[in-house]
């Protein structure tokens, strides 16, 4: 599967539609075939996030982003990536975490 590490993703210019606020809250990347990879938000916008993880490599390029602490889940891409996080571009609107768990 295609890493973000492997597709050469760089930093480049701030081109942010939305400002960003910064902040700590637990959350958990959903990769495909049920791998889930513990983090942390440290900045979040209305449309996508930065999240620090151990192992940035192993995040897919798509993905679920869970925030417990706001009951939300919503579908990612990632934009960057670099030693500690990656930045992410939310392609589907979220939904409610506690909604999808009843299931």
């Amino acid at each position: 599967m295609a890493r973000g590490r492997d597709l050469g993703i760089e930093k480049g210019p701030d081109r942010r539609q939305f400002g960003r606020r910064m902040v700590f809250k637990a959350a958990v990347v959903a990769n495909s075939g049920g791998v889930r990879i513990p983090g942390h938000i440290i900045d979040i916008s209305d449309a996508g996030a930065r999240i620090k993880v151990a192992d940035p490599t192993a995040v897919e390029i798509e993905f679920f982003l869970e925030i417990p602490e706001d009951d939300i889940v919503v579908k990612c891409r990632v934009m960057r990536v670099d030693e500690t996080s990656v930045g992410v571009q939310y392609i589907r609107p979220p939904r409610r975490l506690s909604w999808i768990k009843k299931r």
